[in-house]
């Protein structure tokens, strides 16, 4: 008796990794895909973190100008974190234009908590 709850107990447990493997497990096509692995990842405009880097992109700019909004984030942990900011900026400057335009800034944040700022580019649009 005691010798067949134990093979029992085994084969239970070697139909785990089958269940777990099964169609219960896989995900549907109307879900979101899964995140890649050292891959950039949505992050929330809101978050300090992120403010923070834009701040940091905002103040290393070539050009002075004011941040007007985080459009979207993005964020890629390595040996420190790498933002990729999309920011609506507004220039004061006499010659620059004083309506919004949108810049593709990228931020790096090493282990340090020091930023460098690796990219400025205006882009049309934020996508």
């Amino acid at each position: 008796m005691i010798l067949s709850r134990a093979i029992l107990n085994i084969s239970g447990l070697l139909a785990l990794p089958l269940m777990l493997t099964s169609g219960a497990c896989a995900q549907t096509s109307a879900e979101a895909p899964l995140p890649i692995v050292g891959g950039y990842q949505k992050a929330s405009v809101d978050d300090a973190d992120i403010r923070a880097a834009a701040d940091f992109a905002i103040s290393a700019a070539p050009k002075k100008v004011r941040l007007d909004k985080i459009v979207s984030a993005r964020r890629q942990i390595v040996a420190g974190v790498n933002y990729s900011l999309c920011l609506s900026v507004k220039a004061d400057k006499i010659g620059l234009p004083t309506g919004g335009r949108f810049v593709a800034a990228k931020v790096f944040r090493d282990l340090n908590q020091t930023y460098q700022l690796t990219s400025w580019q205006k882009v049309k649009t934020c996508s």
